[in-house]
């Protein structure tokens, strides 16, 4: 490829981000005055100056735009948090603090929230599969730590484990958003996390 074409597509990926971020932004304002359900994709292309058109060629259903969205705060949070876990002392301590902070942002936005994770959930049952990134990245990193330093067995790989925490911390997550007056979100999560490194095996059972 000749150095121009280079810059060529250098721009045009460019100008594809900075209109992506600029529907999100858009799209996010709109929600926010208005509510999700009150907010339609004409609506969002408006708001944004583009065409419709340009407008489903990023973005196939308004879901999608939230779940970006969400998806960008996860790649902030990880970008800040990643880098930290090695000062907390074991597994446990860097998995309550690091799903504190993502249990947080549940309860600050938990509408924005449970319209990402049905998107995601909705993706996974049409075959799309599972997805990682964000939050996940910590989580493995997480687990990784906990295998160097023998806290988590090392015979499983670290990928089958991230995926079971991880549907273990959304099933919790669903279950909040669906009443929050039903359970405590800080209290069934550190449940969750004693059962992931623990198990389910009571003190007194015979091995």
């Amino acid at each position: 490829m000749e150095p121009r074409d280079v810059l060529v597509e250098g721009r045009i990926e460019r100008k594809k981000k900075e209109t992506r971020q600029k529907i999100i932004r858009a799209a996010m304002d709109l929600i926010q005055r208005q509510g999700f359900d009150n907010t339609t994709m004409e609506q969002i292309a408006e708001e944004a100056d583009v065409a419709r058109k340009t407008l489903y060629n990023h973005f196939p259903v308004k879901e999608a735009i939230v779940d970006e969205h969400v998806r960008s705060l996860s790649r902030e949070f990880t970008q800040e948090t990643i880098n930290k876990l090695q000062d907390l002392p074991d597994t446990r301590s860097r998995l309550l603090e690091t799903l504190d902070k993502v249990y947080e942002q549940v309860e600050i936005n938990p509408e924005i929230i449970g319209i990402s994770m049905g998107y995601r959930l909705k993706n996974m049952f049409q075959g799309e599969g599972y997805s990682s990134g964000g939050t996940q990245s910590l989580i493995t990193e997480i687990i990784r730590l906990g295998q160097l330093a023998g806290e988590i067995r090392q015979d499983i790989q670290a990928k089958l484990l991230v995926k079971q925490l991880d549907m273990l911390r959304g099933a919790v997550v669903m279950d909040w958003l669906n009443d929050p007056t039903r359970l405590e979100l800080r209290k069934e999560m550190s449940l969750m996390v004693d059962l992931f490194l623990n198990g389910a095996i009571g003190k007194g059972a015979k091995k």
